[in-house]
């Protein structure tokens, strides 16, 4: 069964530091929900990634991949070229200066050699996905330094009432008449 995903996103970093995110594919379990381990086997003539070794749970089902990068000025491409599950797949990064920061397009296909319910696999492929970006984003924030905006709290501090029997309900006094 085969399925695409296609995300775009602006992150407040500049493109550079986007680029040096991604091509750090060692820390890709950091922020990828599949990816367990990645081990890069070799490196271009400017140190980037070329072949990678990866171990990674496709649907569930753990693989281990080895995975070709092609990287350019903008974008970081990859594709599944062995992998124990038979599973294939390719996809890639690319990164835009934009006036709001760097907007990144992330494509990903892939193929299961196993018999898997077309909206199964492509509501799994999303939901992934979507986590996959989050994650990024945060990863990419916290290597540029930049602190995230604390979440609200659910409930004001002064919004707990003590439950009735905690306090006392005629004055507190035992004596009959008092209060």
């Amino acid at each position: 069964m085969r399925t695409k995903t296609d995300h775009r996103f602006v992150v407040d970093v500049d493109p550079e530091q986007v680029m040096e995110a991604l091509l750090l594919v060692e820390r890709l379990p950091d922020w990828s929900p599949s990816h367990q381990d990645v081990r890069v086997a070799s490196r271009d003539d400017y140190g980037r990634p070329k072949r990678v070794y990866v171990s990674a749970t496709l649907m569930g089902k753990p693989d281990r991949q080895v995975v070709e990068y092609t990287c350019t000025e903008d974008r970081v491409s990859w594709q599944v070229t062995e992998s124990s599950a038979g599973a294939r797949g390719k996809g890639f990064f690319e990164v835009v200066d934009v006036e709001e920061g760097t907007e990144v397009w992330y494509h990903s296909e892939t193929y299961l050699p196993i018999p898997v319910p077309g909206m199964l696999l492509k509501r799994t492929a999303n939901r992934e996905a979507e986590v996959l970006v989050e994650n990024f984003i945060a990863y990419v924030e916290d290597l540029a330094g930049i602190e995230p905006e604390p979440e609200p709290p659910l409930y004001a501090d002064n919004a707990y009432e003590a439950p009735g029997h905690s306090r006392p309900l005629y004055g507190g006094s035992f004596e009959p008449g008092l209060a």
